[in-house]
């Protein structure tokens, strides 16, 4: 019996690899996997949503089944999980092995005012999930409607109108080139009397934007956003969102507090500026090792976790080995990792005869107007960036339309089903030819 906690990219990666005569549960209040690096196009009418999801049920052979719960606590003497499904419901689930793959949640820093509001959707918003997506939407389609009405002011305009993306991240960065082609082709054609009052202002707390890229890369990327006249702030970081109420204001308000102690008045607030533990992990116990500082569950070379060899196993973003070279928290390492486990189980491998290696085809971002950036400098096996003896080549650079055809064929290609494959080209198709859709249901 494996039983796999989380839908997301390593815990649907090892379902569908996984020999179909295995007894297998999936476990996951979400009942598919959402293709995340798509989320800013579809948090804008570029893709629609269901295009960039997979059901979870579609993967499943005759002896898979899947459970739309959370897992709240573990018994790893029984071998059993105290789930609840999303009706309240508490119920446990055995295990003879067990994958913990329940990924990572939007890091507010301790912010309450920021969690309080994504929470209700309150104008503020994060960036992982579809159900965000399809809120920021709304949101966009009825600030732009709301500003159409004739009795608000110019102000109050300015402030619906004003987009505010928190993070310097390749999410932030990709909303932001899709928030801009938005404006940019369907405002000034829908809502052309609007366009004046529209601001984009990007908040980075470091000193550039894109960290982990070239540094070239992070210049190109910069100077984009500078031509577009999106106000990118660096070394600046959103400490708070507070309500109040302009002069002839129609419309219930909130402004950004900024660390250097300004404020920004805002229609709608992206926040993708960082990862923290859920709550599951963070609540595991002591019998489960986890980092001391990160709380990400410490796995060895095998990502079993550690004093549950053979039974238990962590993967993506909740898992970190502890020693060597630190691996990130991306996509393609969780789908790596969901495919290595899918061999190991199958029996492929022992348990312990292949270590698991983390292969990266390099860091690739959508920057909007038919342009986009690929970094390769870090495409192959991780390698000690301290050893200068050992030469790795690596992809160049690219930039412009070349990124872009790389990015699109590349995260095409990731698609699992048939349908994907065929609607994404479509939809890109009919939003360049036709623009995006703005009807609001």
């Amino acid at each position: 019996r494996v039983v796999v906690l989380g839908s997301g990219w390593g815990g649907f990666q090892l379902a569908l690899n996984l020999d179909k005569s295995i007894p297998l549960t999936v476990v996951s209040p979400r009942n598919h996997f959402v293709f995340t690096p798509l989320l800013p196009s579809a948090s804008v009418g570029t893709l629609e949503c269901r295009c960039i999801q997979e059901p979870v049920r579609t993967i499943l052979g005759s002896n898979g089944s899947y459970l739309q719960a959370k897992a709240r606590t573990l018994d790893t003497a029984n071998k059993r999980i105290l789930c609840e499904s999303i009706h309240n419901e508490l119920f446990e689930v055995e295990y003879d092995k067990l994958v913990i793959a329940v990924g990572v949640k939007t890091n507010t820093f301790g912010i309450e005012s920021i969690k309080q509001a994504a929470s209700a959707h309150d104008d503020v918003f994060f960036l992982k999930h579809l159900a965000h997506a399809r809120a920021i939407r709304t949101n966009i389609i009825d600030s732009f409607e709301q500003a159409a009405i004739p009795t608000v002011t110019d102000a109050e305009r300015r402030r619906l109108l004003s987009f505010l993306v928190v993070g310097g991240g390749p999410t932030s960065c990709e909303f932001t080139a899709e928030l801009h082609d938005f404006i940019k082709k369907d405002v000034t054609r829908l809502y052309r009397e609007l366009l004046p009052h529209v601001s984009i202002t990007i908040v980075e707390a470091g000193p550039a934007l894109l960290g982990p890229f070239d540094k070239a890369l992070q210049d190109y990327a910069q100077g984009l956003f500078k031509k577009r006249d999106i106000d990118v702030r660096l070394g600046t970081a959103v400490v708070g969102v507070e309500d109040f109420e302009g002069p002839g204001y129609r419309f219930p308000a909130k402004r950004a507090l900024f660390s250097d102690g300004t404020k920004h008045e805002f229609g709608t607030m992206v926040w993708s500026a960082g990862l923290a533990p859920r709550t599951f992990t963070e609540e595991l116990g002591d019998n489960i090792a986890r980092h001391p500082r990160t709380h990400r569950i410490l796995v060895d070379e095998f990502l079993r976790v550690k004093g549950h060899e053979g039974s238990i196993w962590a993967i993506g973003d909740a898992a970190i080995n502890e020693t060597g070279e630190p691996i990130p928290q991306l996509a393609q390492v969780a789908r790596q990792q969901g495919i290595y486990l899918g061999k190991v189980f199958n029996g492929k491998y022992r348990e312990d005869e292949k270590p698991f290696q983390f292969f990266s085809l390099g860091s690739m971002a959508f920057m909007g107007e038919s342009k986009g950036i690929y970094d390769g400098s870090t495409a192959g096996p991780l390698r000690d960036p301290n050893n200068k003896s050992v030469h790795h080549w690596t992809p160049p650079a690219l930039r412009g339309i070349l990124a872009v055809l790389l990015w699109r064929f590349a995260y095409w290609g990731r698609q699992t089903s048939v349908a994907n494959k065929i609607m994404i080209p479509i939809h890109w198709l009919k939003a360049y030819i036709f623009g995006r859709d703005i009807s609001r249901y």
